[in-house]
């Protein structure tokens, strides 16, 4: 059973190529309905890291099933019952950003940004509080998410507000992808903020080329 399991969170054969990786088995392209339908048991595993997994797995192959288990996700705080992505240096769990990452997945398998709106939305208005690598970012640069302009602007002045600057100004040049005339508006800003993490300065200089 154990194997079973294993294999199909796992096990990808893709290209003259296979193996046992999560992220391998999320872009395999054309999804196996029998391993779907095992995917889809196994959001009901106890063991919630595997139904996370499971979920995953869903939502990147743009199975609705996956998008109802994210809204269970979402509205019982899973992520403050459990760690499922424990950041390998800081101690966080990145566990929306890598949510954000199979979400964008979804995208090459039909599904459309504008109906994931709902979603970039909640983690914009948690962002002052949880932690985001950087797939959230790429996200709302890679696709078109213009009209969430204001919900960005929103979450980047909470995680401001909360000291976590290197986070804010991750999308200082988001901002700027949608409107170049926002650049002299937090240069000054995150300027004055390179003194408590030098990081900044990537993405300083990221948001000066798109303004250029």
């Amino acid at each position: 059973m154990e194997n079973e399991i294993y294999d199909t969170l796992y096990y990808y054969s893709e290209n003259g190529e296979e193996g046992y990786d999560l992220t391998e088995v999320q872009l395999i392209g054309k999804a196996d309905e029998n391993r779907v339908e095992k995917l889809k048991l196994l959001l009901h595993h106890k063991n919630a890291y595997i139904s996370y997994q499971a979920m995953l797995v869903l939502l990147a192959w743009a199975i609705p099933e996956g998008f109802v288990q994210l809204d269970r996700f979402i509205s019982e705080k899973w992520d403050e019952k459990h760690s499922f992505e424990p950041h390998r240096i800081y101690n966080e769990d990145n566990v929306y950003d890598v949510i954000v990452d199979a979400l964008y997945i979804s995208t090459f398998n039909g599904k459309e940004e504008q109906e994931l709106y709902p979603y970039v939305k909640h983690f914009l208005s948690i962002y002052g509080d949880r932690f985001f690598e950087s797939c959230l970012k790429d996200f709302l640069l890679k696709k078109d998410c213009e009209p969430l302009l204001k919900e960005i602007e929103e979450a980047m002045k909470s995680a401001l507000k909360n000291e976590k600057y290197y986070q804010a100004s991750q999308l200082f040049p988001v901002i700027v992808h949608y409107d170049k005339h926002r650049f002299k508006e937090y240069f000054e800003i995150f300027s004055s903020l390179l003194k408590d993490d030098k990081r900044i300065g990537y993405n300083i200089e990221e948001a000066e080329k798109i303004s250029s």
